[in-house]
């Protein structure tokens, strides 16, 4: 118990000894206004003084002063360097406001301090402040007047801040699904379709009269649909390679149709003899011999063969006597 006395004895010498050299602890205060209607606002500037290498613990207010007084707002705390004598200001404001009539008494407030490195916590208070709240005069002789309604604040960017942003977003996301599907669609290309390669008729023609060869129809006595699928052969080649109808034509028309295309004599003889049997065997009945059958079919192998080189030939000339004439 000695002890501690002792402690606390030392404490106070070495605070008020700063008062001595020109520092001291001060704790000052005052108000802007000592009267005020009710609502209406006051300033509580709050200071205090200390030496430096002083630790302060600042209040931290918040809505109340006290009953019937209302913090409105407060300053930062603002700290002021050094004065001539080593001391440092520490300062704040507090907007109060009242409602209740008549003298209201601002209470001290209470500051803690200690020398940095000290445990022992000393406290120094402001002064306490008496405002007069005058009383509202109210005309008894007067009509009532209508109660006003309550006031529309002005429109702060803070509240329409959250509305742009969200705006900003809903276009940020209808704009990607556009996009999104626009690029999709150059993204997506058709299908391709896969079609037969185009056989040249010529080809045609050759292939399908081998497969008649190994059909040997004559051979099993069907000497009639033998022709018929020769003949057949023969005249769809002629129509797709020359775009001669023979298809529809008789015998003849073929042979005057193809005269213009200067196909070689042997060929078109070969032509000729071989429709003229093929004739004979479907409308007359005709029973060739077995030389005779594969000999038709060896004809048309020539026709086709020897019809399609002939073209070409004529073509390749053609071709040359143009760039002969560029």
């Amino acid at each position: 118990m000695k002890s501690l006395k002792m402690l606390l004895v030392l404490s106070l010498t070495i605070v008020f000894g700063y008062h001595l050299n020109g520092q001291s602890v001060e704790a000052i205060s005052k108000i802007s206004t000592d009267s005020l209607k009710p609502g209406e606002r006051l300033i509580l500037e709050i200071n205090m003084k200390a030496p430096e290498g002083f630790e302060v613990a600042w209040p931290d207010f918040q809505d109340t002063l006290t009953a019937g007084i209302e913090i409105l707002g407060k300053s930062p705390i603002e700290q002021i360097p050094l004065d001539k004598d080593g001391n440092v200001w520490m300062r704040q404001e507090l907007t109060l406001t009242m409602f209740d009539t008549g003298y209201q008494v601002v209470p001290p407030v209470k500051l803690s301090f200690k020398p940095r490195g000290d445990s022992t916590l000393f406290e120094a208070s402001t002064p306490q402040h008496q405002v007069y709240v005058i009383p509202v005069q109210i005309d008894t002789t007067a009509s009532f007047k209508p109660i006003i309604g309550p006031r529309q604040e002005p429109i702060s960017f803070a509240e329409i801040l959250p509305w742009i942003i969200g705006g900003l977003g809903l276009a940020a996301i209808i704009a990607l699904i556009i996009w999104f599907f626009v690029y999709r669609q150059r993204k997506e290309k058709p299908t391709p379709i896969f079609q037969k390669p185009v056989i040249p008729p010529y080809s045609k023609a050759l292939e399908e009269l081998e497969s008649l060869r190994h059909k040997k129809l004559w051979q099993n006595g069907k000497v009639k649909a033998y022709y018929s699928e020769l003949t057949e052969i023969v005249r769809v080649y002629i129509e797709d390679q020359f775009k001669v109808p023979a298809v529809e034509m008789t015998t003849a028309e073929i042979l005057r149709g193809i005269k213009p295309l200067k196909i070689n004599t042997e060929a078109t003889s070969k032509l000729e003899q071989t429709l003229q049997i093929a004739d004979l065997v479907k409308f007359a009945k005709m029973q060739p011999s077995a030389l005779e059958n594969d000999l038709c079919l060896e004809n048309m192998i020539v026709f086709v063969k020897e019809s399609h080189a002939n073209v070409a030939i004529q073509e390749s000339s053609n071709d040359e006597k143009k760039e002969d004439e560029l």
